[in-house]
């Protein structure tokens, strides 16, 4: 997958440097479509019940997420012939399940018209991908010299 470990450092560096600012984008963006109006759902009781929805699925992605990068199963068999590759599939597949709680905020910001949807997920999006950096950089220790 990578010719070396250098070269997969750089492009995790870049991938994690790109998920964590995509928040913000969202938060402007809802901003700029929401800015004196209300959100775009006819019914504002729907609301409430997606917020609810979407914090569980949030518990169950966090979870998902801590597992994927705790797990030695995982991806196992890559672990024997390419260290290196799985490493950045494993940190890879964290951080984009990490980036889907902004998707969560961005959705329910733009149906409610309420900026702290967006804020609080991105939250908990930013404090998920440092937590996979910072495995990610655990991990990155453990590997050889390539």
């Amino acid at each position: 997958m990578f010719p070396d470990k250098a070269k997969m450092v750089r492009n995790a560096n870049f991938l994690l440097l790109v998920l964590a600012v995509a928040p913000v984008v969202y938060m402007v963006t809802v901003a700029l479509v929401t800015f004196g109006k209300g959100g775009i759902a006819r019914d504002q009781s729907i609301v409430p019940a997606l917020s609810f929805a979407f914090v569980v699925v949030s518990l169950v992605n966090i979870c998902v997420m801590v597992f994927f990068q705790t797990s030695k199963r995982i991806l196992s068999d890559r672990s024997r012939y390419d260290p290196v590759g799985r490493t950045y599939l494993v940190m890879s597949t964290g951080a984009v399940i990490a980036e889907a709680h902004a998707i969560y905020g961005l959705v329910l910001t733009l149906l409610s018209g309420s900026i702290f949807y967006s804020i609080g997920f991105s939250l908990v999006a930013w404090v998920c991908l440092w937590w996979v950096r910072a495995r990610f950089k655990m991990n990155l220790g453990k590997l050889p010299n390539v």
